[in-house]
């Protein structure tokens, strides 16, 4: 984030950053011309369909040694993969009482984030593969005219709430470390920092996957100056300030990595990428319900949960408890945590359902920024719900099984499917490697797990259908 000293009116790179722009663009090439711009180096970041104007590329150290990212020529495997597989994931015919916004009068509610909202139902956050939606709606969030902004409060990382200028709201995470960044080795999860890139990324494999419960999310480059200081409110604004190296930094309520002067948020000299993520209804239109994860972690450093010492948890525990005994619940647990594993996001505490729809609705997939921190090793530990419960949607494996076939290799498809974000590339390359890696992994677990099972259908189970579903009754002195 370094940029020379000059005093000119046009700002000129550094050799030294010169030289890392061309390791990103070029594979490592330098580029000795030294009077180009920094203009000039944006313009050909462009042209090699890369991001420009993005912190990524103005660290201090040398990143001679990093992996060149992949030139995007085509998205073949992506468009294959929802050209020639329907959803296994259907959806059963809706009744109103199914949606969980619903609009007397619909006609007056047609801005993009009033469709989504009107679209969230029971069963998904979305609609397979809803190409003009998610066209529409994630142009919508990395470009519409901001006109509040404050500091979202709470939560142990930096974060932005946002108020578009049509009314939608949204969810900000901006940059914090370049994307070969790795998690620490001696840091634990509870301790790692959040990537704005992992929540994006989050957004297109829930996609990719046939899940469709992560809120779209897309890249942002702001100008803290122009898109955040000028509509921020007093809290905010007065958090702001300009670093010796010229460059504009602020810093919001939070409880990890948050200090102002020692880790603050700082522009380049004041542009920064950010993930904006859509926000969902309101809580007063539609309350959520927070539910502990039956496999939370200890959030210890000397503690272990008792899960991840008892082989038989599952069995002996969560299976025999409402909701997880009936139902699509524990399903639904199961699918989160092969997302989490195929991300190595090990954050996972909580999770939320919609209280309008009972025990028998999907399970919303939130918080991934802890995600994506990791490429050259995986943490099985994510997937005990699969490999303890020995259960899983068939669906859900089959999609996985397409996943791991040359022509829609999940790492290609998902590399593809960002290709178009305004920030590609999301991903440092070594993560999709990663992915397909730990696709075999999922895949052999649960090859493990029909081997090890009575029949084929005690393990890979069809959708459970509500008219089956009965909620379970208190017992007669609670009621």
């Amino acid at each position: 984030m370094i940029l020379s000293a000059g005093e000119a009116d046009e700002p000129r790179l550094s050799i030294s950053n010169r030289k890392i722009a061309a390791d990103y663009t070029s594979g490592g090439e330098e580029n000795e011309d030294d009077e180009k711009t920094s203009d000039e180096i944006r313009a050909e970041m462009r042209k090699k369909g890369l991001p420009y104007d993005s912190t990524l590329y103005f660290a201090a150290n040398s990143r001679r040694h990093l992996v060149p990212f992949k030139k995007v020529e085509n998205r073949n495997k992506f468009e294959a993969l929802f050209r020639d597989f329907p959803s296994g994931n259907r959806v059963p015919k809706l009744d109103r009482k199914d949606y969980l916004v619903r609009y007397r009068e619909p006609q007056k509610h047609k801005k993009i984030w009033e469709i989504f909202h009107s679209n969230i139902n029971r069963y998904e956050m979305y609609s397979f593969n809803n190409t003009a939606l998610f066209t529409e709606y994630l142009d919508y969030l990395g470009t519409v005219p901001i006109l509040k902004a404050r500091g979202k409060s709470g939560g142990t990382q930096v974060k932005l709430f946002l108020v578009f200028a049509d009314g939608g709201e949204a969810l900000v995470k901006p940059w914090r470390v370049p994307r070969e960044y790795e998690t620490l080795p001696d840091h634990y999860y509870f301790a790692d920092i959040e990537r704005h890139t992992a929540e994006i990324a989050a957004f297109h494999l829930d996609r990719i996957l046939d899940f469709r419960r992560v809120p779209p999310n897309a890249g942002r480059i702001f100008n803290l100056s122009t898109d955040i200081l000028e509509h921020a409110d007093s809290e905010l604004a007065k958090l702001f300030y300009r670093s010796p190296a010229k460059n504009l930094c602020f810093m919001t309520e939070c409880e990890q990595h948050c200090d102002l002067h020692e880790n603050p948020v700082c522009g380049n000299p004041d542009t920064v990428e950010g993930s904006v993520a859509a926000f969902l209804p309101a809580e007063k239109e539609a309350k959520r319900a927070s539910w502990t994860h039956p496999f939370k972690r200890s959030y210890s450093r000397k503690d272990k949960a008792v899960w991840e010492t008892d082989p038989n948890y599952c069995k002996r525990v969560v299976m025999l408890q409402h909701p997880y005994n009936s139902g699509r619940r524990l399903l639904d647990i199961v699918d989160l945590a092969i997302a989490d594993f195929f991300a190595g996001n090990l954050d996972r505490h909580s999770y939320n359902t919609y209280k309008i729809f009972g025990n028998f609705s999907t399970v919303i997939h939130l918080d991934h920024g802890r995600g994506f921190g990791k490429y050259k090793t995986d943490d099985l530990s994510c997937i005990v719900p699969l490999t303890q419960c020995c259960i899983i949607r068939k669906s859900t494996y089959e999609r996985l099984l397409i996943l791991q076939r040359d022509e829609y290799k999940l790492g290609d498809v998902m590399r593809q499917s960002m290709s178009t974000d305004r920030i590609f590339p999301v991903l440092y390359e070594p993560h999709y490697d990663a992915l397909n890696r730990r696709l075999d992994i999922v895949i052999e677990a649960v090859r493990k797990c029909i081997s090890n099972a009575e029949s084929e259908e005690d393990v890979l189970k069809l959708e459970p259908r509500i008219e089956d579903y009965v909620e379970p009754q208190p017992p007669d002195d609670e009621t």
